[in-house]
């Protein structure tokens, strides 16, 4: 029958059989021992698998009489492990019982611990990063919201490009840089910058004019140029863009088909929308993107975030029996004070249709929101009980130019 190997807790067992060693010697008495014996001549290296022979052979005749209760070790490297064991001084001996004994008591490795407890934190803070870009992000940062199609150009969904402000540069060498590292696909969206065109900026006039070849496929179906335009109204800071215009390899103008020759397009800034939640397949979190619909009241924007959009594919952003009532509140006009229903309670689940909120009021004017007679006072990193700054864009994504 074949010899059954110990494991590593049996080797344990059998270890803290052995008996007791002490040596009454003082550390320095040792190590000045040792020192004069690194002096003298090294033993040949062919005499070391003798030595380690005869000490396993003596180990076992010493160990003979415990070993009788134990199945025979199945070979000589098990042999081998037990003296280097033994050889170790008194109080490496200590340290290896005593890890040992703390290993055996675990039921996992340290190792195995460590992975457990950072999976778990990550889990406890999944959901409690902001998607949106705030006021604090604006100190080191260079901001540009760019539209980006869905994967089935049913709509446009505002990503948020974070880069670090370069003195050096201007901001639409920042812009064009940044359009260039674009990753579309990877965040779940349609790829479709750098556009097919090359761009210069007037800053006397404040517009930017697209320049694009004759065979441009913009024009391609009504699909593409709705999209095309909608981009480019859409993709610029306002407060430095306030037209785009274009021509056709140097020319005036260009065709796109169902709309004819256009020379410029006005840029747009969204007002009175609403946002909802849309799921890219490839994000866990929904991307927060505006409505087409333009509404008279926050509140009837409120109420619609509670309903699907089936038609463009957007999800309700807000619970069916959330109640968010508006109040006039004290302070200035730039501040929207929401009741929020007792009988709710907002957690960290809760984060994502917060923001939805906070962008729709952004879309209405406000710069401030403050929530009174709620039951939470914290959502994430959001304290709840204090009035908030709105965050400036949706769909934070951070790149390095670099």
């Amino acid at each position: 029958m074949r010899k059954r190997k110990l494991n590593d807790r049996e080797l344990e067992e059998l270890l803290r059989q052995l008996p007791k060693v002490s040596d009454p010697r003082h550390p320095s008495e040792i190590y000045q021992g040792l020192s004069l014996k690194k002096k003298k001549k090294r033993i040949p290296v062919w005499v070391i698998p003798g030595l380690a022979t005869g000490a396993v052979l003596v180990l076992l005749f010493i160990l003979s009489p415990t070993l009788t209760s134990w199945d025979n070790v199945a070979n000589n490297s098990d042999h081998a492990e037990l003296s280097v064991e033994s050889t170790e001084s008194p109080q490496e001996s200590s340290r290896a019982a005593d890890n040992a004994d703390s290993n055996a008591m675990s039921p996992f490795s340290t190792e195995e611990s460590l992975d457990n407890t950072i999976e778990e934190t990550l889990t406890a803070n999944e959901y409690e990063e902001p998607t949106a870009v705030y006021p604090d992000d604006l100190e080191n940062n260079q901001i540009f919201t760019f539209s980006i199609p869905d994967p089935n150009a049913q709509l446009i969904v505002p990503v948020t490009v974070l880069v670090d402000k370069i003195e050096q540069k201007t901001w639409f060498d920042l812009y064009e840089e940044t359009m260039v590292k674009l990753d579309e696909e990877e965040w779940g969206l349609s790829e479709y910058f750098p556009l097919e065109a090359s761009m210069s900026y007037d800053e006397g006039n404040q517009s930017v004019n697209v320049d694009v070849a004759a065979n441009h496929t913009y024009g391609y179906g009504s699909t593409a140029e709705t999209i095309f335009t909608s981009i480019l109204k859409e993709s610029f800071p306002v407060e430095k863009v306030k037209k785009v215009t274009f021509t056709t390899d140097g020319q005036r103008g260009i065709e796109l088909g169902n709309y004819g020759t256009i020379s410029e397009l006005q840029t747009e800034e969204g007002a009175n929308q609403a946002y909802f939640f849309f799921y890219s397949g490839k994000e866990d979190r929904p991307y927060l993107v505006p409505s087409a619909e333009h509404f008279g009241t926050i509140s009837e924007a409120f109420a619609k975030m509670r309903v699907d959009q089936e038609v463009l594919g957007l999800k309700a952003s807000l619970p069916k029996d959330l109640v968010l009532e508006k109040s006039d509140g004290e302070g200035s006009g730039k501040t929207l004070y929401l009741k929020v229903s007792e009988d709710f309670s907002m957690d960290d689940d809760f984060l994502d249709s917060l923001e939805a909120i906070f962008l729709t009021a952004r879309n209405f004017g406000y710069d401030f929101i403050r929530f009174e007679n709620g039951n939470t006072e914290h959502v994430g990193p959001f304290d709840l009980s204090k009035e908030l700054p709105l965050p400036v864009a949706p769909n934070k994504k951070m790149i390095e130019l670099n």
